[in-house]
């Protein structure tokens, strides 16, 4: 199976209580449970996990992957392989809330905190010496999207929502769930 970590939307329930059309009524014979269902048709939808979800009611941004194992919303921010960076060169700059690209060098925490197995040797010593493994690279990330420095999540500069205002076109909208 291929892992898809990668950013998802994720949407309530259909009838859980962050759904605007509010709960399925009991009474299947009143005239607020057509009202209801005609909703639910016009509104409401499957999902990957045969759970009827509301379009109109979203949970925010999640891991398909990690989402899918853990068998419930599970943040894109909490992603255990999200990319995550460290400004190439030296201490990080204080935050900004200006969106332009900054260079970093990107990989998940495990290889930024050289705990990839990259690092080690088949007897498990480490390698003296080396500096980075293969799984980090150096990207364009955002600095006003997220912080870059303290290996928290990073938006890469090509999926950052307002570059555009930098003259640039936004990123394309992500795979609808």
């Amino acid at each position: 199976m291929t892992e898809r970590h990668e950013p998802q939307p994720w949407f309530w329930e259909a009838g859980s209580d962050s759904c605007p059309h509010g709960p399925e009524p009991e009474d299947e014979n009143s005239p607020e449970w057509e009202a209801w269902e005609e909703q639910d048709s016009t509104f409401h939808t499957g999902s990957d996990q045969d759970v009827r979800i509301c379009r109109e009611a979203p949970a925010g941004e999640a891991c398909a992957e990690c989402s899918e194992d853990a068998n419930e919303f599970v943040l894109w921010g909490a992603c255990r392989l999200r990319p995550r960076a460290l400004r190439r060169g030296a201490a990080p700059a204080e935050q900004t809330s200006e969106h332009r690209p900054v260079a970093a060098l990107v990989g998940t925490e495990e290889c930024l905190e050289r705990e990839c197995e990259e690092f080690f040797t088949d007897d498990g010593d480490e390698i003296p010496g080396k500096e980075t493994c293969s799984h980090v690279k150096e990207r364009e990330v955002c600095e006003g999207c997220a912080p870059v420095g303290d290996l928290a999540p990073v938006v890469l500069w090509t999926d950052c929502p307002r570059r555009s205002a930098a003259g640039e076109q936004p990123a394309a909208e992500g795979a609808q769930r």
